[in-house]
Order: C-alpha cells, then structure tokens, then sequence
C-alpha cells in the first residue's frame, strides 16, 4: 500500500501546500480521499495519470476539501476516461456533483458536440460520475481492499447536528494494513473507532499548543480541528501505531517541531509531518 499526500494545507492560501488530498495506490486501484485545491495536478505530480483515479471519497463539504473535485472530474473527462469514477461522501455530496455540472453544462455540450467529429470519443461526463451518499459503515470494497466510514466531529458542539452537517472519516483495509484518515475533526468515538489498532492514522493537526493565543483559535482547537494537544492523545487511546500529520496550518519551522514535542507527551509511536507529495509505504 502506498500512500501519498498530495495537499496537506488548510483553508486558507497557502504558497508550500495545496488543499486536503490524499492519494491511496492499492495495486492496480487508486483512491482518493479529498479533492482540495490544485488535487488534479498533484494527483499527475504524484506520477499517476489522471484517468486512473477510479474512486473519490470525501469526508465533508467545505470548500477546502472540495475545491479542486470539478478540476479533477472534468480533467479525466477531458482526457478520454471512459469508465466510471465512484464518487462517495456524506449526504449533500449528489447535489454538489449535479450543481457543478449544471455550471459547466456549456462546456459539456460544447465537447460531446466536438466528440462526434472526433475519432476519440467521450461518454457524457454526467454518466462517467456515479454519485454514493453514504452512511456510517462498510463504504465500498473489492477483493483487494474495503473501505469503512464513521462520523466524526467537526464543529458539532457549537450547535450542529450529525443530519445538518455530516462529516466522515475513513478506514482502509488492504494487504493486511489498516490506515485510517480523519478528515476534518477532534476527539470522538467515531475517529477512536477509525483508528484503533491502525497501522497509520493520517490525522488533521492545525495548530500548535503556542499558537493558540486567541479565544478564536482556543475554539478551534477543542471544536473544529485537532492540535498538537489533542493528536496525541488521540492517537494513544486509538493504539494506532503511526501517526502522520495533515490539514497543518502554515507556520515556521520551530512551531512544527514544536508541534511534535507537544504530540511525544502523550504519543510514543513514529510521528510524521507531513508535506505535499510525500510518499509513505505501509
């Protein structure tokens, strides 16, 4: 199993890293978890064509995370894929996918018109994308892989309920591995069920412990995303045996070794920091 980290950045801009995407190559299938921005072109910079990508997995709908899914969508599409591309996420995920075609409903025309000129032909790219709105659970599997989903916590004690804001996070199961990857979220019996006895949790980690100097940011860490205060313990209650970092705020060198010495007080496994196209073989 080979796992690449094609975005590791957070919402806001950031010059070093692209939006939340990771990239799982399971033999002959490639996963993607997240299509945040500049997903197409990392998924290429990561050495796979972009037709190959058969499978697409979202955690959330916030922008960040999605921002680059039409880029990738209609690249493949562009690029003569003419098989489907299962498309996963929580409810709200269908219409996000009807709502993107309906804006480039021009350029759909436009280039199925083209294809019947042409002697490379396109199916509709409508029929190409085959949309799941899925439930806590068994997602999708083959013979090779399975790939399980649970809610997780992001924002929801500030007053959201689980059917007004649905967040996943996943597990893959391959080749005798377990890795599992949070999304967006904090502490919570959801993501402790994703990670138990995981090989590798790939694990959103925001801020350090120094940065949090504002009643803002101190919401945001106990609320919204995981800090270094936080992952540890996390990851030590879950007994996973790695932990690789994501969804990492910008910040100097010494905050992210900082970082790790905050997570080394609860968590004694191999920690990662993660950067955009780092490959990890697990």
């Amino acid at each position: 199993m080979k796992v690449v980290l094609l975005g590791t950045g957070g919402p806001r801009p950031d010059p070093h890293r692209m939006g939340p995407s990771t990239l799982f190559s399971l033999g002959q299938d490639h996963l993607l978890f997240d299509a945040g921005r500049g997903a197409a072109i990392r998924v290429v910079q990561a050495g796979v064509a972009i037709t190959r990508v058969g499978y697409v997995f979202i955690t959330h709908l916030h922008f960040d995370h999605i921002g680059g899914l039409a880029d990738l969508l209609f690249a493949a599409w562009n690029n003569a894929r003419n098989q489907v591309i299962k498309l996963f996420g929580p409810r709200g995920t269908e219409k996000l996918v009807h709502h993107l075609f309906e804006a480039y409903s021009s350029d759909i025309w436009y280039r199925l018109k083209e294809s019947t000129f042409t002697v490379e032909k396109l199916i509709d790219i409508r029929s190409m994308v085959k949309v799941s709105e899925v439930e806590p659970g068994l997602v999708h599997g083959t013979g090779e892989w399975r790939v399980f989903g649970e809610y997780v916590d992001h924002g929801h004690a500030l007053g959201m309920t689980v059917d007004e804001w649905p967040c996943l996070g996943y597990r893959v199961e391959a080749f005798d591995k377990k890795v599992a990857i949070s999304g967006d979220a904090v502490m919570s019996p959801g993501l402790l069920k994703l990670a138990q006895d995981a090989n590798a949790l790939i694990l959103c980690c925001y801020l350090t412990g120094a940065e949090i100097t504002s009643p803002d940011l101190e919401l945001i860490s106990k609320h919204v995303l995981t800090s270094s205060g936080m992952a540890g313990k996390i990851a030590a209650a879950a007994k996973a045996e790695k932990l690789i970092l994501y969804h990492i705020r910008q910040k100097p060198k010494d905050f992210l070794a900082l970082m790790v010495d905050e997570i080394r007080k609860d968590f004694n496994g191999p920690i990662i920091v993660g950067e955009d196209l780092m490959e990890i073989q697990l």
